[in-house]
């Protein structure tokens, strides 16, 4: 074709030829003329030609760009990046050529010089490229109403469109005004140069010819870079990590999987190509559903849907559906991601959830800054706040002041070194009763270290402590007079002789025993013998100092441990209180009794230096004053030298 065309061009050359030397110099001018006038409106052309591919690669831009910053999964972004970046070399390419086109436009009355104008243009292709350079290195998901994404849209959209609408006119224009100027010539040339135009038209179609030559090449080269694109496509989708496959939309049949989707449905590529899609759905229903919307919305995404592997096993996938064409052939592009772990881990955090709110125990989470984040239903019956009084606020909202600062801050110690603490803590509800709980708090640490988050769980043991104290009670006090019993005495008798050895100090032991009860209880009956112990209790603690332990032997025998004392001085002038408080008449249900009481008193060391050795020595003497005729008081030391 192309010697063909050679050779009609030599033939037509040779023919005009002659006529050339015939016109001479008029025809030469002619031919100059018309040149020009062509170049010029081919020059219009041209720009106009360059106007619009520049809106053709904007919206390939544009479009670009909408699909990158839309793009659901990494690889659908990674994709479409290509375009992206082959637009933006498309538009960075063609700027220089369409400012050098604009600047030399004349300035026209209400409108901007080509400089202007070239200025207006180059800022907003910019502005463009910049925008779309942010996108295209942008590493997460970007939004609908992301900066870059609206202001490349803008521009493209709105002012630079709007620019490029402008200069097309004016191109046009230009054009057309130089057409016209040729179509004057020709006329008024015509009957002139004949011949110089028949001639002329050889230069006209021979550029023509080479520019549809060039154009042809153009589109072998871009069918070419195509194919090269899709192979590219191919090979990438082959190799992404989520499973890819392309099924037929005229018979569902696959016709291409990637590695992953095969690996994920447990076959080898080749037995899955060619079988139909709906092989892979776990049941009819599901696969049904998944067709209404696809017809419905021309997409599906992210939908969890349940698959079946080669042996039959179900799974859980994250499914997208893309219509589109493969090989001209109008497809389903399915993307899958295996959620079967992420399934079972949400049935997992369901299932704690669960137990967590049937569970008796509270259970507070806070963040690292020990800021509220989850409570379950017991801590409300337990403290008596609901879930949005204690989010975001600090557990000491629960503190009930009985408890100093060293415990908190032993607490806080012990947690931090060893990652846990557990023990008995008292707290306030709500409602301000204090209670008592059985706290046991771990700090959760995460991969680098820090700590996350403090798990504490609790429960509400106040009944327990209550049951203990009186148990307590009950096993060390007298139920009668409420002083402490025999076992109390002499728990605290030892702990008092440990630490009078300790600190050498001096202590009283005194035994009293009331002089006369047995007659009383005799007389007037057991009731009225307890009442009078009880009065008599009464009576010994209020002379007793803070210091002091008064306890209850049993029957009539009381004891006491006197602290603090210097010599004989202070236990006697003790025991003289007693004896006074006790000669006072009783009033037991309207009746009048008197008792006395005979009191033996044991010094520490003197007299002995452990407790039972004391007790002893006290009672002796007890029991002395009782045999020298009762009402009065003897230390033991008295009755040693009695004694002798």
């Amino acid at each position: 074709m192309v010697e063909q065309g050679d050779a009609v061009t030599r033939d037509l050359t040779i023919r005009y030829a002659a006529v050339l030397a015939v016109l001479g110099v008029l025809a030469l001018l002619s031919f100059l003329t018309v040149t020009g006038s062509l170049s010029s409106a081919e020059t219009g052309l041209e720009r106009v030609s360059l106007v619009g591919g520049e809106r053709s690669v904007l919206a390939r831009l544009a479009l670009a760009a909408h699909r990158v910053a839309s793009a659901p999964t990494e690889s659908e972004r990674a994709a479409a990046i290509p375009l992206l970046e082959s637009s933006l070399d498309a538009v960075e390419q063609s700027r220089p050529a369409l400012l050098a086109a604009v600047r030399p436009l004349p300035a026209r009355t209400g409108r901007e010089s080509g400089e202007d104008l070239a200025a207006q243009i180059d800022l907003a292709l910019r502005q463009v490229i910049e925008s779309g350079r942010t996108i295209r290195d942008w590493n997460g998901a970007l939004e609908g109403d992301d900066s870059a994404l609206v202001a490349l849209l803008t521009q493209v959209e709105g002012p630079l469109l709007d620019r490029l609408d402008r200069l097309d006119q004016r191109f046009r224009q230009i054009s057309q005004a130089r057409m016209h100027e040729l179509m004057v010539l020709q006329g008024a040339g015509f009957l002139l140069a004949l011949g110089v135009l028949l001639v002329s038209a050889v230069g006209v179609f021979h550029p023509m010819v080479e520019r549809l030559r060039a154009d042809l090449s153009e589109r072998k080269e871009a069918e070419s870079a195509l194919r090269d694109s899709e192979q590219r496509l191919r090979r990438i989708l082959k190799e992404s990590p989520i499973g890819v496959s392309v099924s037929r939309r005229r018979d569902g049949r696959i016709v291409f999987v990637n590695t992953r989707f095969a690996e994920i449905i447990g076959m080898k590529a080749e037995q899955i190509l060619g079988a139909p899609a709906r092989d892979n759905y776990i049941d009819e229903t599901q696969r049904r559903s998944i067709l209404a919307d696809l017809r419905r919305d021309g997409r599906i995404d992210g939908a969890e849907v349940e698959f079946r592997r080669r042996d039959g096993r179900p799974f859980w996938s994250l499914l997208t559906i893309r219509s589109t064409d493969f090989e001209r052939e109008p497809v389903n592009l399915a993307w899958i991601y295996d959620i079967t772990e992420r399934k079972a881990a949400e049935q997992q955090i369901q299932l704690a959830a669960k137990v967590l709110e049937t569970l008796n125990e509270a259970v507070m989470i806070s963040d690292a800054a020990n800021k509220i984040v989850f409570i379950n239903p017991a801590f409300t019956r337990i403290t008596e706040y609901e879930r949005d009084e204690v989010v975001g606020r600090s557990p000491a909202l629960l503190k009930s002041g009985r408890h100093d600062e060293m415990f908190y801050r032993d607490l806080w110690q012990s947690l931090l070194s060893k990652g846990s603490w557990s023990g008995e803590i008292w707290n306030r509800r709500k409602s301000g009763d204090l209670y008592a709980e059985w706290l046991s708090v771990v700090a959760m640490r995460e991969a680098n270290g820090l700590i996350s988050h403090y798990v504490a769980v609790f429960s509400d043991i106040t009944h327990r402590k209550e049951d203990e104290a009186l148990i307590w009670r009950q096993a060390n006090y007298d139920p009668l007079t409420g002083l402490p019993n025999r076992s109390l005495f002499l728990d605290r008798l030892t702990q008092v002789v440990g630490q009078a050895r300790r600190e050498d100090k001096p202590f009283a032991v005194m035994f009293l025993d009331l002089d006369g009860f047995k007659a009383v209880n005799d007389r007037l009956g057991h009731a009225a013998g307890d009442v009078l112990l009880q009065q008599a209790g009464e009576r010994l603690s209020h002379c007793m100092r803070g210091t002091d332990t008064l306890a209850r032997l049993g029957g009539d025998e009381f004891v006491a441990i006197l602290l603090g004392i210097r010599g004989r001085e202070e236990p006697a002038l003790v025991a003289g209180k007693l004896l006074e408080h006790l000669s006072e008449p009783f009033l037991l249900d309207g009746r009048r009794a008197e008792v006395r009481g005979s009191i033996g008193i044991a010094l520490y060391p003197e007299d002995g230096e452990d407790g039972p050795t004391l007790l002893t020595r006290a009672d002796q003497a007890m029991y002395a004053v009782k045999r020298r005729g009762k009402n009065g008081l003897l230390f033991a030391a008295d009755l040693v030298v009695e004694t002798v």
